[in-house]
């Protein structure tokens, strides 16, 4: 009997998950940039509004579980480091970083942002309003995370401030637009792109791999918070007790 609690257990959780109904209100359709007003003012008025956001439990869950798993492969580091960077420098990882950088990724969201402005094209003005959102959440946490650790780069040749990975988690807040303004057909190409991104840091010896894992993190809490609301589905959270204790229950909601 004491052996098959477990299991009980586990089923119970699975069957809370697959019952359990969530009411909540109805959230407004996500806001799209108005013709008259003005650019700037519109992406400053999104930026102070997903800044408020930003602590919700769902961006605690994501970055706790990037912590975790950095902590987890923290002790590989530096074997992951010496392993990686063996034979040099390597051409595609050198476009990577190019493409992961602050400056291009905040490039795109302008110009995608400023295109979809000039040509009245609504859902690219849109898109890049939230790329410029989320571009600017990822530069204060990184940065600021940044200051705060000062961990070396892997030999030094930076300086402290090598966690979390800045290019990884641009790279990742853009990802995490795309998913949910166009689904995985679109977001999984551009989260390649910054596992691509994040693995090149580590082969050009200007990370670890837990500064990599992090920075995922960061860049995805950040792409999440700015696109609250967007995409066809959700996955509500909510606590539910279980023999013996209690879980999280999650449900796939079609709105």
């Amino acid at each position: 009997m004491t052996q098959r609690a477990p299991l009980v257990a586990i089923l119970v959780l699975v069957s809370a998950t697959s019952t359990t109904v969530f009411t909540q209100a109805p959230e407004p359709p996500p806001s799209t940039p108005p013709p008259d007003r003005n650019p700037i003012i519109y992406v400053f008025h999104n930026l102070v509004r997903d800044a408020k956001r930003m602590p919700t439990v769902e961006t605690a869950v994501t970055l706790g579980i990037g912590g975790a798993l950095a902590l987890a492969v923290h002790p590989a580091d530096d074997t992951v480091n010496e392993r990686a960077t063996a034979g040099g420098r390597r051409q595609p990882y050198i476009a990577g970083s190019a493409v992961g950088s602050g400056w291009s990724q905040i490039g795109f969201a302008v110009g995608t942002y400023t295109t979809g402005v000039i040509a009245h094209h609504r859902a690219m003005a849109h898109f890049g309003a939230d790329l410029v959102s989320a571009q600017a959440i990822n530069a204060v946490i990184t940065q600021g995370t940044k200051f705060a650790v000062r961990r070396e780069r892997p030999g030094n040749p930076g300086g402290s401030y090598s966690f979390p990975s800045g290019h990884t988690s641009s790279a990742f807040a853009t990802a995490a637009v795309t998913w949910r303004h166009f689904g995985w057909k679109a977001g999984l190409p551009a989260s390649a792109v910054g596992a691509w991104v994040g693995a090149g840091r580590v082969q050009l010896g200007r990370h670890f791999l837990s500064d990599v894992v992090f920075g995922a993190a960061v860049g995805t809490a950040a792409g999440r918070t700015v696109t609250i609301g967007h995409g066809a589905k959700k996955v509500t959270m909510a606590p539910t007790t279980v023999p013996g204790g209690a879980a999280l229950t999650f449900t796939l909601v079609e709105r």
